[in-house]
């Protein structure tokens, strides 16, 4: 597959390459319990795992959920966020690749590869070791390295992983995601790009195999793929 006009790709990690959505729930009901003294199922949005998922997909990121939802402040949204990451790395909830997915990184890897998540990069990094694909990703974005308050849909993540990956050299980047986030970062991304390097664009794919909802049209990827396999298809199509 020829590289012509295609410099990186980039991925979202929580329901783009791995299933989280019962370890997520699992870290939250913890990190409220702990943190407000509280029955974490006292709140509505842990009536049950669906619930929970069905609310996460309706804000835009996971803070604006944690105000909404929790009733937090900002240092207690901060709070929270910063303990994610031990939580997360304590907690021993399976965590699986969406299946096929892993042959379709590696049938993708003449490019380099990269991650972008909200997610915490030591359980990401975690999670590749255990599936034996380090290896394939050269750089990975987690909330630790961007400021907790320029989290997606803000571009900082996006731009400092396309940078690390590729130096901003011209050329097409494609980001697959799950959500209506990483297309407004993608978006934003873009918009940050116009004016100093308008020879870069970054192309969204919708990961529509997870928990997504293909009949979704509130988001507009500029291509989704409803099953892992048809990514590949995707960009194939794009070398043309």
């Amino acid at each position: 597959m020829p590289a012509a006009n295609i410099t990186a790709i980039i991925w979202d990690f929580d329901g783009t390459l791995v299933d989280t959505a019962g370890k997520n729930f699992n870290v939250a009901k913890q990190i409220i319990t702990d943190l407000t003294g509280k029955n974490a199922e006292s709140f509505p949005i842990f009536e049950s795992l669906e619930t929970y998922n069905s609310a996460n997909r309706s804000y835009k990121n996971w803070r604006s959920m944690y105000k909404a939802e929790y009733g937090f402040s900002e240092e207690e949204t901060d709070e929270a966020g910063g303990l994610w990451t031990e939580y997360q790395l304590q907690d021993d909830t399976p965590v699986d690749f969406f299946p096929g997915l892993i042959g379709v990184i590696k049938s993708l890897k003449a490019f380099p590869q990269g991650i972008v998540s909200m997610n915490s990069q030591s359980h990401i990094m975690q999670t590749l070791a255990e599936n034996n694909v380090s290896d394939l990703f050269q750089f990975i974005v987690g909330y630790e390295e961007v400021d907790l308050r320029k989290q997606k849909p803000e571009p900082d993540g996006l731009l400092l992983c396309l940078e690390k990956l590729t130096g901003l050299a011209s050329g097409n980047v494609f980001y697959i995601g799950d959500h209506e986030t990483d297309v407004k970062c993608a978006a934003n991304a873009n918009r940050a790009l116009r004016e100093q390097k308008p020879d870069i664009k970054i192309i969204t794919i919708g990961a529509l195999y997870g928990s997504a909802e293909s009949g979704n049209n509130s988001w507009e990827p500029d291509y989704r793929a409803n099953q892992t396999e048809e990514i590949t298809d995707i960009i194939k199509h794009f070398q043309i």
